[in-house]
């Protein structure tokens, strides 16, 4: 798919730990998703890989010394952005100068709230250090050609939300995504919209993209209608159903029946297969026989007989966080 390195008028695939895989970005991207980010990879493992291309696959693979996949992405992933955990300018450079040439777009996580992640001065733990953000964002547009953007979450008041990102802005950033929660905010609690609403109208030149309780497809035009935000960015509501993207929905067997194909044509490995289905599953019945026989699946074969998908096995699997 081309790409006019706009962030503008965009429905946007979120990043999402062990979902956003390549198999689930080809998915959405299959059902209409203007752009897809990967799931967020930390900057200190990123750096250490090398580029292959896989021959069985075609994909283009980036592998640690030891074997490990950390990214995997190939000619009809596009466009994409990268998700990058950063603490710090010069290892977030040294980690997207390696798959530069092979995505769309780089973009600054700062608003991940885990422990991990915080404890390691990368995503939300960079909010109460814009400077250190401004120095990765900085550093990372004067040197790479891709476009940079950022995904920040809410600050305590809506004027400081609005002046952390005018410094945000200042670096050359394309674009920049605001989760409309609070980093103590849990996602059982509503997103703010109506924070979105005065962010928006704060002066801010680039294309501000809203993420947060966008679940079903009319969602979409409604929250451009209420905050005015240029691009909606969709997080759950893409998990549980990717036919969001399409103006046709289709049911959530069928969307699972397309992904594990691709698994099948990736190589995704079998625990992140599954784990991805588990959340597509989340309409179903807890009681419903293939929500339960899902559940018990021990392997890639029997995960693929439930959903009445022809099982081929491969030798190659693409990376996740789960082969850990």
């Amino acid at each position: 798919m081309e790409w006019d390195r706009s962030y503008a008028n965009k429905v946007i695939l979120a990043p999402m730990v062990r979902v956003g895989t390549l198999p689930f970005r080809l998915l959405s991207l299959e059902y209409g998703a203007d752009i897809v980010f990967t799931e967020e990879l930390v900057a200190h493992s990123l750096k250490t890989t090398c580029r292959e291309v896989n021959v069985n696959t075609g994909n283009i693979d980036f592998k640690t010394s030891s074997g490990k996949l950390v990214f995997s992405t190939n000619l009809m992933d596009h466009p994409n952005v990268l998700q990058l955990g950063a603490a710090d300018a010069k290892t977030a450079l040294e980690a997207a100068s390696i798959v530069s040439r092979d995505v769309d777009g780089i973009d600054l996580n700062m608003g991940c709230p885990i422990h991990f992640s915080v404890q390691g001065g990368m995503g939300s733990a960079l909010l109460k250090k814009p400077e250190i953000a401004v120095d990765i964002l900085s550093t990372l547009k004067r040197n790479l050609p891709n476009p940079i953007t950022c995904k920040v979450r809410l600050l305590e008041t809506i004027p400081q939300t609005i002046d952390m990102l005018k410094m945000l802005e200042a670096t050359g950033v394309s674009a920049m995504t605001v989760h409309t929660r609070h980093v103590k905010d849990r996602p059982r609690d509503p997103a703010k919209w109506d924070y979105m609403t005065h962010i928006v109208q704060g002066s801010l030149n680039v294309p501000l993209v809203i993420n947060g309780d966008v679940f079903k497809r009319e969602d979409i035009e409604r929250a451009r209608k209420e905050t005015g935000a240029s691009s909606i960015m969709i997080a759950r509501g893409a998990m549980w159903d990717p036919s969001i993207f399409s103006e046709t929905h289709e049911d959530v067997e069928v969307c699972i029946t397309k992904y594990l194909n691709k698994c099948m044509e990736m190589g995704n490995n079998f625990k992140n297969s599954k784990y991805v289905v588990m959340q597509m599953c989340e309409t179903l019945s807890k009681k419903a026989p293939r929500w339960i026989a899902t559940q018990s699946s021990k392997n890639m074969a029997e995960l693929c007989d439930i959903w009445d998908v022809n099982y081929v096995q491969t030798d190659t699997v693409v990376a996740t966080n789960d082969d850990e």
